[in-house]
């Protein structure tokens, strides 16, 4: 609903780039899957992970978080609140007791505040953190291979 769909327009702007080529590379809209999200992490080198979060912000700004920073302070640490049920940092805390993670990186963009409205719309400010977005997640990449 509005801006929470700012994953999507992520998920859009990343199939126009050279990143969809990549061999070994899945970009996957996860929706909101909450502990589904465990299975994409199975088996995977490094995650990228990218959600609107409510950090107090202005909208569109772009946060850069370490999964184990989440895992070590979790929201104390940094201020994220996924907008979903469970937490990123709840599914990360599961995902430690159950399995072994790869290095996860949580790409965060702020919304300003949860959708009030069903709408499909996504506010310029928002839309401005798609872009910054994409070069963070292009360098994440490029650093790994």
């Amino acid at each position: 609903m509005g801006n929470d769909g700012v994953g999507l327009k992520v998920i859009e702007a990343l199939h126009r780039t050279e990143l969809k080529d990549l061999k070994d590379l899945d970009i996957v809209d996860a929706g909101v899957c909450g502990l589904d999200l465990l299975n994409l992490l199975e088996g995977a080198r490094k995650v990228i992970i990218v959600d609107a979060i409510l950090a107090d912000n202005p909208p569109g700004t772009v946060h850069r978080i370490e999964g184990k920073d989440l895992l070590e302070g979790g929201t104390e640490l940094h201020p994220l609140v996924s907008i979903h049920d469970l937490t990123i940092t709840d599914v990360l805390k599961i995902g430690e007791q159950v399995q072994s993670l790869p290095e996860v990186v949580v790409i965060g963009i702020e919304i300003g505040s949860p959708a009030s409205e069903f709408t499909q719309e996504i506010s310029p400010d928002v839309l401005n953190g798609v872009d910054k977005s994409i070069l963070l997640i292009k360098e994440e990449v490029y650093s790994s291979l």
